[in-house]
């Protein structure tokens, strides 16, 4: 698909770099602070598994229970910072057309998939970033827990957290301008058992642009 036609940017934005991800697949990068990565979803209900580090220190990262306690909800969306395990900002959400978000997504796994379905062998979020994040020595048990946009978490009155279909539409988007340079990976969530994904995986766009302030 030509990403030109799936956003349109603010008015007066640089494109910087523009990243399509297939349905299943994975992309990883690096920005600067300053700038804002949106990512689209291109057909739908599809949600994106994002995990980032610092890029000058990997072992300061995205950290989810610190995103919804300084945040104070498990639905961080315009406005709302997304933090590190150290408490730093890292993400501020200065654009949130869905207004769905969940910061504590534990990403799917050959592991998970296995306790829960009964079947080996998967194409996973765990999997998919380990790949991605490869080149820059990072390990699949250095990698934290996704801040996931768009994914459709629901909290009962009697404790129980319900995965729903995502209410994200074709085109809808979600920026996050960086808070510090930052090397940022992306899974196009893989799972197609459960309502995660509308129970059809499909894939993402990706766009980093700056915008002077």
């Amino acid at each position: 698909m030509d990403l030109i036609k799936s956003t349109v940017l603010p008015e007066g934005a640089e494109e910087l770099q523009s990243l399509h991800i297939a349905a299943r697949g994975h992309v990883a990068f690096t920005m600067r602070a300053g700038n804002v990565v949106r990512i689209v979803d291109v057909e739908g209900q599809q949600v994106a598994d994002l995990v980032a580090f610092n890029q000058t220190d990997h072992t300061e990262r995205l950290n989810g229970e610190t995103t919804m306690l300084l945040n104070g909800t498990y639905n961080p969306r315009e406005g709302h910072v997304v933090y590190s395990d150290d408490c730093n900002p890292m993400f501020t959400i200065i654009d949130d057309k869905v207004g769905r978000n969940y910061p504590g997504a534990l990403m799917c796994s050959q592991e998970m998939n296995l306790i829960r379905y009964g079947i080996p062998g998967t194409v996973n979020c765990r999997d998919n970033l380990t790949d991605a994040l490869r080149p820059w020595g990072i390990g699949m048990k250095d990698i934290p827990g996704a801040f996931t946009p768009f994914m459709n978490v629901i909290h009962h009155p009697d404790g129980r957290a319900e995965i729903a279909e995502p209410p994200s539409a074709a085109g809808d988007h979600i920026d996050l301008r960086a808070e510090m340079d930052l090397l940022v990976a992306i899974s196009a969530c893989p799972q197609e058992r459960n309502p995660v994904n509308g129970w059809k995986p499909s894939s993402l766009d990706v766009v980093v642009y700056h915008q002077e302030s």
